[in-house]
């Protein structure tokens, strides 16, 4: 996945740092151990979210509904698993923090991509780019919906390098594997 747009960038490279590379193996070091809690936590979290939505049917219509109500049932689920922390560095959006990682809840389109609003901050993190001195690796952990609402498919995405291509780790996948393993 090819994210970066020279074109609608709203900062230069010189006003930003870069944020440290994450590394496939040591991103998979620190989120296997919990794939099975970060799965079922936001399969949860959709479960109550299609409850919700169920008793409002008219605010349901609502475009901005399923993102934003999903979106903080998510944060306040994984917020229960242990060693998780939230953090909010906008008055927007919440950052959650797994180890050395600060992970971007994010709604992927059809195509595996996140879903985001052009804004500075929402550019900076894609990018991969910092202000100051926090340069931990951003990750997004995303969700796919099906035609009825339920969430098909959960992924973490980390950018290899400075090439701006996001790799994706099924974390479905691998919450599968934890589960069978003896």
């Amino acid at each position: 996945m090819n994210l970066r747009n020279l074109d609608r960038f709203l900062f230069s490279d010189e006003e930003m740092n870069p944020r440290q590379n994450a590394v496939r193996d040591e991103v998979l070091t620190a989120f296997t151990p919990i794939a099975s809690s970060l799965v079922t936590k936001i399969i949860e979290a959709g479960d109550n979210y299609l409850e919700f939505a169920e008793n409002h049917p008219v605010a349901r219509q609502e475009s901005t509904f399923p993102s934003s109500t999903l979106h903080g049932l998510i944060i306040e689920k994984l917020s229960e698993i242990e060693g998780i922390r939230l953090t909010k560095p906008s008055k927007r959006n919440t950052i959650i923090e797994i180890g050395s990682y600060k992970v971007w809840v994010k709604k992927l389109d059809e195509r595996g991509l996140p879903w985001v609003n052009d804004t500075k901050s929402s550019v900076k993190r894609i990018n991969q780019k910092a202000e100051g001195e926090d340069v931990m690796p951003v990750l997004i952990l995303g969700y796919q919906l099906n035609q009825i609402e339920h969430i098909s498919q959960v992924t973490l995405s980390y950018m290899e390098g400075d090439q701006h291509l996001w790799a994706p780790i099924d974390l479905g996948d691998i919450a599968a594997t934890n589960q069978t393993m003896p």
